[in-house]
């Protein structure tokens, strides 16, 4: 590791860890203001909101750490441009694009901070103050949440449930089972009570019927070979997708295919984990870019965050088109970051060119 990178690391680190203290506080004082009424009428303690929102920070880390990323890029490139030492590298036969190197490779270093702190951290904190603003708070439970007429296909069986809750517990469940390689049904199950997870599914007061023979057939307790999760429909259903690591979605995502769920939504969120954290390095090609063309601080820090601005709407763009099937999951989660990146190193090659 040399001393130019050691030098510019922990100098942008530096500034990095002070913008994302005041980034992070600027979040938690909107988002206190917009809930203190709500935890007020919950008669909620300090203690609880304290837990709430301090399980929270890895969440909001992960989502502010791209545009705090490019600020400390732009921050740091227009200090040392100003104290001469862009300047003085350049004379020692160090270009500029060395120093945008070097700050891609912190971006890589951020990028896996983001990705570890968003895929491990965050879920689990997400997932526990959504259990503290249901039950704590709004005095629900998440256990009685239920959909109507729900239908998936696994292992040769097609199965309807009337009604299904968030634990599990079904009613009005009806399967038809499929002969390997053909069309004939030849089993048929019925029950009015049915309790699902991926470990199984069990039938409770089940009525097995084999269409070829006319038997039928009364069972009290009836275990199938299904390993549908349900909680996987209310994810879908409730847009929590967010919250499910990018190995849990993607078996998410093979479950629910194999169901024969559409799934071009999912994998756009499933592409977009990767991109959000790939972005980190491209926000350090941008800030280099940006400074290279406005060395002003003051006017490369409103670029950089018109820059943010751009990155966030093309995102959200990108997402909403891709869940809606207008473009592939890829390109829908993959597109702002190459327009971005395709603009900074064209910016950089003129630069480059010109020197």
């Amino acid at each position: 590791m040399s001393l130019l990178f050691r030098y510019i690391f922990l100098r942008h680190a530096r500034l990095l860890l002070l913008i994302m203290g005041l980034g992070v506080g600027i979040y938690l004082l909107t988002d206190i203001v917009e809930r203190v009424d709500i935890f007020i009428e919950a008669g909620s303690g300090i203690g609880l909101v304290l837990q709430y929102f301090g399980v929270r920070l890895p969440s909001i880390i992960a989502q502010i750490l791209p545009a705090v990323f490019l600020l400390a890029t732009v921050v740091t490139l227009c200090l040392m441009g100003g104290s001469r030492e862009l300047t003085a590298l350049h004379a020692g036969g160090i270009s500029f694009a060395t120093v945008a190197v070097i700050l891609v490779m912190c971006g890589v270093f951020w990028g896996v901070v983001q990705f570890c702190c968003s895929q491990l951290l965050a879920v689990q904190g997400e997932r526990y103050s959504q259990q503290i603003w249901q039950e704590e708070v709004r005095k629900k439970n998440l256990d009685d949440r239920t959909l109507d007429d729900v239908w998936f296909m696994e292992s040769g069986w097609t199965v309807s449930v009337k009604t299904l809750r968030a634990d599990g517990e079904g009613s009005g469940f009806s399967a038809f089972h499929v002969r390997d390689g053909g069309s004939d049904v030849d089993v048929i199950v019925r029950a009015p009570r049915v309790k699902g997870s991926e470990n199984g599914w069990v039938a409770a007061d089940a009525v097995r019927l084999y269409p070829d023979t006319y038997q039928r057939e009364s069972l009290p307790r009836l275990e199938l070979p299904l390993h549908q999760d349900p909680e996987l429909f209310f994810s879908t259903e409730s847009n929590n997708l967010q919250q499910l690591p990018l190995w849990q979605l993607g078996d998410a995502i093979n479950q629910l295919g194999a169901a024969g769920s559409n799934v071009d939504g999912l994998r756009t969120v499933w592409h977009g984990k990767i991109a959000y954290a790939v972005s980190l390095v491209v926000m350090a090609v941008l800030g280099a870019a940006i400074v290279s063309r406005f060395p002003n601080i003051y006017i490369a820090v409103a670029i950089s965050m018109a820059g943010t601005f751009i990155m966030y709407a093309l995102t959200m763009f990108g997402e909403s088109l891709g869940q809606r099937g207008a473009l592939p999951p890829f390109m829908a989660a993959w597109g702002p970051d190459t327009v971005l990146l395709l603009i900074a190193v064209g910016r950089l090659y003129l630069v480059s060119v010109r020197r």
